[in-house]
């Protein structure tokens, strides 16, 4: 039988029959339970069946992956005959007075059918269409520009394609994807992983923010050894990321995506970099979880894998291998054998000349080919679809704010105590910093003289806050941009971008601070200024003066970090800004009534927290500004030794922190995966009819929810 026209004989094996009876019935993964659900997926108490004579209802009970009829999350809904329940990986079916259940085993058909994917009047894909059976390995090739890409973008959902259909298990992926997409494992070619973290430590991170709150620790503890025996890492268990070779790391991160034992997982360019040995280890791999199981693993189910990939040493591993020609032209799909005779090639060696073949000849004319030739065997009809836009789908949240907050907390400060040299540095910071202001010279203290201006006082508070707002943006400047893949990854399985953000505000808030209160007591003991405004203690003004600037420019540093897309880019950001700071600070130069440049300096936190320092000290007495035998500045208003003008001075500090944090929420957003649902694109004649004996695309059934295939579909 041709193994494109297989499929299993039991899509989804039956596990039980419920039989219901008048009254409520819970389902969910604690024991007391009247249905026990045994999925890391489902939620203790995570549903309730409502049964009286001739009807059944679902209640969700606040669940945190949803719960399901007919691929549609709800929270309240009538369960008929033959409709489709579904809680993680489980499906339960009506049939009398009894619920079916049934689990999705991962041994099911994957089906691609005429998938046209449009940017504005260019077509990027063509028509795309393939089936691969249960538990195959897909492998991706094709020149730049091929549309491997938006390909996978489209399979993901990431970007659903403008016409066609994906249909797994019979279930069309874009009209049930907020369930489906829980079944989709997605690996980047970026590893989403913290290099300081063990591999342990980063799976049970990962498994925090992937299961639901009521998850115990100790079954997520099992879950991640029983991923790091699949994956063959139990002799790296212990090993800190960035000491792994790079098929380790990769492993790692398919172990990430493991932890909820996806149906159908997606790879882009996983052998990227990696030297033949770690290239084919990783094939290996991949090729065992499409076929189930793996060393130390219960887990025998298997799953759809479909890689994207450049390299071409290994296609023989691959059950089916899918060519792409420039354009999204299909050039080859068929078995991995069938590829070498199609294009005339000995081995896998020569495929590579295979890509500058498609790249001289049209993809029209490369798709032609293998349409007239013997190696193209038509897919099974699929009735096609045109997207619709439906309701905006609501984001997956495992966890409240809140636990995800504590869970990101936690894994950052591990990530800064791992990271030795970076620990150094934040430790040294305040003390190296703290003796620059220390070395100018100021035998008078920062009070006033009795004829002359205090320059020295000037400079001290100058050089203070300059190194404040240093310190606080460098501490920040990075720590965004060098997490992009792993916060772009983390945000398509659930994560808060409060959350996120606000561990990055909690820690670095808590480290800047402390070597605020290091860096300051060194610089200005035994010379503070000689009157307090505002707290009676001008040592505490000053400090507080110090935190709020630095605190400003750490928000300034992490939306930098938002903005940028490479970490090498922040240190020359990082010298441009403080810089900014020291022209914009008022100190060397007055801002009062400079047209522009006095609006500019608002933006500054090394403005307000200067002004917080000169309003604590009587800056524009200590430095007789506006004294006309001196030809000095005229006096500035934000220096007025006033507790009114001192507050002002910080409050608006503290303002302008808060902006940059709102810009850098704002930039997060930029940089998220995006998952668009898109409207509706032209349809050719030719794909506005049935088919094949296929319903009518107009037809007012073709969107209604189907029930599983296989032995459920035909009970």
């Amino acid at each position: 039988m041709d193994p494109m026209t297989t499929q299993s004989e039991v899509v989804h094996a039956r596990r039980r029959v419920h039989p219901l009876r008048p009254g409520r019935m819970r389902m969910g993964r604690s024991r007391d339970n009247e249905i026990m659900v045994g999925d890391l997926l489902s939620s203790r108490h995570h549903a309730e069946l409502r049964i009286s004579l001739g009807a059944v209802e679902v209640v969700d009970l606040d669940s945190a992956n949803g719960t399901f009829v007919n691929g549609l999350r709800v929270g309240r809904a009538p369960v008929l005959q033959r409709d489709v329940l579904a809680i993680g990986h489980h499906l339960f079916q009506l049939e009398g007075d009894s619920l079916v259940e049934y689990v999705d085993s991962g041994d099911v058909a994957f089906e691609v059918q005429d998938l046209s994917v449009f940017a504005g009047s260019k077509q990027l894909m063509h028509d795309l269409t393939f089936r691969l059976p249960g538990r195959s390995l897909l492998g991706v090739v094709g020149p730049s520009g091929a549309g491997k890409s938006t390909l996978l973008n489209a399979l993901t959902g990431f970007r659903p394609a403008d016409r066609g259909a994906v249909r797994y298990a019979g279930r069309d992926l874009y009209a049930e994807y907020d369930e489906l997409r829980r079944r989709i494992g997605y690996v980047p070619q970026a590893d989403p992983l913290h290099d300081q973290l063990t591999v342990r430590e980063a799976l049970l991170y990962g498994s925090e923010l992937r299961f639901p709150k009521d998850t115990t620790a100790q079954e997520r503890r099992d879950r991640v050894e029983e991923v790091i025996g699949q994956l063959g890492l139990t002799a790296h268990a212990d090993t800190r990321v960035n000491r792994l070779s790079g098929g380790q790391k990769k492993r790692t991160s398919v172990a990430l995506e493991l932890l909820t034992r996806p149906s159908l997982l997606f790879l882009d360019e996983p052998t990227s970099g990696l030297d033949p040995a770690n290239d084919q280890s990783v094939m290996e791999t991949l090729r065992g979880l499409a076929k189930g199981g793996g060393e130390g693993s219960t887990d025998e189910t298997g799953r759809t894998v479909i890689v994207v990939t450049h390299s071409v040493l290994f296609l023989d591993l691959c059950d089916f291998i899918l060519v792409l020609a420039p354009g999204g032209h299909v050039a080859y799909f068929g078995p991995a054998d069938g590829a070498l005779r199609f294009f005339g090639k000995k081995d896998f060696r020569e495929f590579a000349a295979v890509f500058r073949e498609l790249e001289a000849t049209p993809g029209a004319e490369m798709a032609r080919r293998f349409r007239d030739s013997e190696f193209f065997v038509p897919s099974a009809v699929v009735a096609p679809a045109v997207r619709r836009a439906p309701p905006e789908l609501p984001s997956i949240r495992q966890q409240p704010v809140f636990s995800q907050l504590y869970t990101l907390t936690r894994r950052y400060w591990r990530v800064v105590l791992a990271d030795r040299s970076y620990l150094r540095l934040i430790i040294a910071y305040p003390f190296i910093l703290g003796i620059v202001p220390r070395v100018l010279k100021a035998p008078d203290g920062l009070g006033p003289l009795p004829q002359a201006p205090n320059t020295d006082a000037t400079k001290v508070l100058v050089v203070l806050v300059l190194c404040a707002c240093f310190m606080g943006m460098a501490n920040a400047v990075r720590e965004i941009v060098k997490e992009r893949p792993i916060y772009r990854r983390e945000r398509t399985i659930g994560l808060s971008r409060t959350a996120y953000l606000g561990s990055k505000i909690i820690l670095l808030t808590a480290i800047t601070t402390a070597q605020c209160v290091v860096f300051t007591l060194i610089a200005v003991t035994g010379r503070t200024p000689p009157e307090a405004v505002v707290l009676g203690s001008p040592l505490a003004e000053c400090l507080i003066a110090v935190i709020v600037a630095a605190l400003a420019s750490m928000m300034i540093g992490l939306f930098v970090s938002s903005l940028i897309d490479n970490a090498d880019k922040a240190m020359p950001i990082l010298v441009l800004v403080t810089m900014g700071q020291l022209v914009f600070s008022g100190g060397l130069t007055s801002m009062s009534n400079r047209l522009v440049f006095e609006q500019l300096s608002f933006l500054a936190p090394a403005r307000w927290g200067f002004a917080a320092l000169a309003s604590t000290d009587d800056l524009n007495v200590v430095a007789k500004l506006g004294n006309p035998a001196l030809r000095s500045d005229p006096p500035d208003e934000l220096w007025k030794h006033t507790a009114a003008t001192w507050t002002a001075d910080v409050v608006l500090g503290i303002m302008i922190g808060v902006v940059a944090l709102a810009l850098t929420a704002l930039m997060l957003r930029r940089i998220e995966p995006k998952v668009t649902r898109v409207g509706a694109a032209p349809v050719p004649p030719a794909a506005t009819g049935g088919g094949a004996g296929g319903p009518d695309a107009s037809s007012p059934h073709r969107n209604r929810p189907q029930p599983p295939t296989g032995r459920l579909a035909r009970r």
